[in-house]
């Protein structure tokens, strides 16, 4: 059976981007540095994009970002074309590469899985009522995402308000039953 520890979203650590350039509101981390110069073995966090700029360059660390809102939002990736985000679309890049948001003014949000290419992997599933998943990975948290959601991990029920977090240790079965769940998973 899965270990279960909830993560309010009243706890998360605010915290400044590494280029200080924004803030970010950590969910939750793996703080142990590598050797390769990352500086967590992973990190989930949530940011408020306010407009257009730089991201913080991150050696050895690779990144999924998802769109949670905002428009016109547009990621500009070294050496990709341009990739066009939309509400819940998800893109993976490298941290350590040049990468420049583009957006109109306005507000928006996101969440980044980040983790140390050297030493773990990250997976990323957006979840509406009525789907499931199984979690394989050690670790996983999940995050309501525009509202409250209930759900259920191996039968046990779960009630979390909007951008609320659940820490899933152990892998089982996530049922979601109301609401949406951002879920990231890190091996």
């Amino acid at each position: 059976m899965a270990d279960l520890t909830p993560l309010p979203r009243a706890g998360f650590r605010e915290m400044p981007w590494a280029n200080g350039l924004g803030t970010t509101r950590e969910i939750a981390i793996d703080p142990a540095p590598g050797d390769g110069g990352a500086p967590f073995r992973w990190r989930l966090s949530m940011a408020d994009l306010a407009g257009p700029g730089p991201f913080s360059e991150l050696p050895g660390v690779d990144r999924i970002l998802v769109l949670l809102a905002g428009e016109g939002v547009v990621l500009h990736v070294a050496g990709r074309e341009p990739a066009p985000l939309g509400r819940h679309d998800a893109i993976a890049f490298p941290g350590d590469l040049p990468t420049h948001l583009e957006m109109p003014p306005g507000p928006g949000r996101d969440l980044n899985l980040m983790w140390d290419r050297a030493r773990a992997t990250g997976r990323v599933d957006v979840l509406a009522a009525g789907v499931g998943l199984a979690i394989a990975a050690p670790l996983a948290v999940a995050v309501a995402i525009g509202g409250p959601a209930r759900a259920a991990v191996d039968g046990a029920a779960v009630a979390l308000d909007a951008e609320d977090a659940l820490r899933i240790d152990g892998g089982g079965e996530l049922a979601v039953h109301a609401g949406e769940l951002y879920v990231a998973q890190v091996g």
